[in-house]
């Protein structure tokens, strides 16, 4: 118990300090106030304004998943570079708390704090755009809602943990962040996509929580199968990041290629 309660202690430790850092950063408020801004007004655009319900989710939603997508993936990728740049990845990696937790905690505080971005798409789509929506059931969406966070954090972690040794975070998160936009249903329904694209994005965590969070604005209901398989590939993702991440940690301070 009283492990549990110094883990709990130092990820909340490590969650605030990254927050702090976090408000502070040009990108991230950018990403959180701007970005979603952009998101909201090209599907405003592009969507037929007769379609009611598809543009009360999709604009205000799915705009506000996609921002949040931006900030959680792309900003928790990079921690570990920002940490070879500001010169602290050494005091960073010999923590006692450890380099993995670390890197959890920086990336619930980038998730968590990316949410402020579904209240500027709320508020910008209210009252700039004019548009009028209803969450049919404000609990299962809640809960859709968390589930969703938790499926990002899975996600990063993952993508995280692969970019542990690279030089060039930067670039290679430029090119992941933009697929996962389309194949997981953020921006419109991967029922036009095509079969094989649809194969794939069936084994992400986020493809079934977007649609578990849609259906629970839409129709106020959530399949059983949706919120298992979802939670399912969710914890899934995060045992694959652990497991990657010990493989990856161990080779590279065999090899001293971690700093």
């Amino acid at each position: 118990m009283a492990k549990l309660i110094g883990i709990f202690r130092a990820m909340l430790s490590v969650a605030t300090a990254q927050a702090k850092i976090l408000v502070r950063r040009n990108l991230y408020r950018f990403s959180v106030f701007v970005v979603p801004v952009f998101f909201s007004t090209l599907l405003y655009l592009v969507y037929p304004k007769e379609e009611h319900a598809v543009l009360a989710y999709y604009i205000v939603f799915g705009s506000g998943i996609a921002s949040l997508w931006s900030v959680s993936c792309f900003s928790s990728s990079i921690e570990l570079e920002l940490e070879r740049i500001y010169g602290t990845m050494e005091a960073v990696t010999i923590t006692p708390a450890g380099l993995e937790l670390v890197l959890i905690s920086k990336i619930m505080a980038n998730t968590t704090l990316g949410s402020i971005s579904f209240a500027v798409v709320v508020a910008y789509s209210y009252f700039v755009l004019k548009l009028e929506f209803a969450i049919s059931n404000p609990v299962m969406f809640a809960c859709s809602f968390l589930i969703l966070v938790l499926s990002f954090i899975s996600t990063s972690f993952v993508f995280a943990t692969l970019l542990t040794l690279s030089k060039n975070a930067f670039s290679w998160m430029s090119t992941i962040q933009y697929p996962v936009y389309f194949i997981s249903g953020m921006l419109f329904p991967i029922d036009i996509l095509p079969k094989w694209i649809r194969v794939i994005s069936n084994f992400l965590p986020i493809s079934w929580s977007v649609t578990l969070m849609r259906d629970s604005f839409e129709v106020g209901s959530a399949g059983k199968d949706l919120i298992f398989n979802a939670l399912l590939l969710t914890l899934f993702y995060f045992l694959l990041g652990h497991v990657l991440f010990k493989k990856i940690e161990r080779k590279s301070r065999a090899e001293g290629e971690l700093v």
